[in-house]
């Protein structure tokens, strides 16, 4: 397994190379294709190249291309909880910017429960759990290896004292046994 940062405009997107399978997580701001693609070029792959997509929660910045690279032949999975958020999203972002709004009648949805055996069938052994604090609808990604895919989850160390919801959703992912944190935005760093 193979980890790329592969972000731009002050936020990270992953990609995880898992050998047969490869798998996005996060994308970028609407209208930022060519972007990613420049991005990807260092890893030899391509967006043709990725299978599958999920994105930790729904803000423009982390899933504003969700339905460009689903047009590209990129299967989006969707978690249950995270349904009503994208109709959140789009009803932010539509008049501000151009934006094509995600299709919700052909993704993969599954519940967090499922997630482990999804994982599973694409060559990585995790699971994806609720880690709500940043957004209601925030999720991790989480590998057995240690590796966390946290979104806008605030480091632990920055999180306000009466901030409970995060620092459940810390106390999960610990619990778990996160070595690498991968946010949304900065560098990468080890618990």
């Amino acid at each position: 397994m193979k980890i790329f940062n592969v972000g731009y405009k002050y936020s990270n997107y992953y990609l995880i190379d898992a050998g047969q399978y490869c798998l996005a997580i996060y994308i970028g701001w609407p209208g930022t294709m060519n972007d990613y693609g420049r991005q990807l070029r260092p890893t030899g792959k391509r967006v043709q190249d990725i299978n599958y997509l999920i994105v930790t929660h729904f803000h423009v910045d982390h899933a504003g291309l969700v339905q460009e690279l689903k047009d590209k032949g990129v299967k989006f999975v969707l978690f249950d909880v995270q349904i009503r958020n994208v109709t959140q999203m789009e009803t932010m972002i539509q008049k501000k910017m151009s934006y094509k709004p995600i299709n919700l009648d052909d993704n993969i949805i599954i519940t967090l429960p499922e997630s482990r055996k999804f994982l599973q069938s694409i060559g990585l052994s995790g699971e994806v759990i609720h880690t709500p604090g940043h957004s209601d609808d925030s999720i991790t990604v989480f590998l057995d290896s240690g590796d966390a895919f946290i979104g806008d989850l605030q480091p632990e160390h920055q999180i306000m004292e009466d901030d409970i919801i995060s620092k459940n959703s810390w106390f999960r992912l610990k619990k778990l046994g996160v070595k690498s944190v991968h946010p949304g935005h900065g560098h990468s760093f080890e618990v």
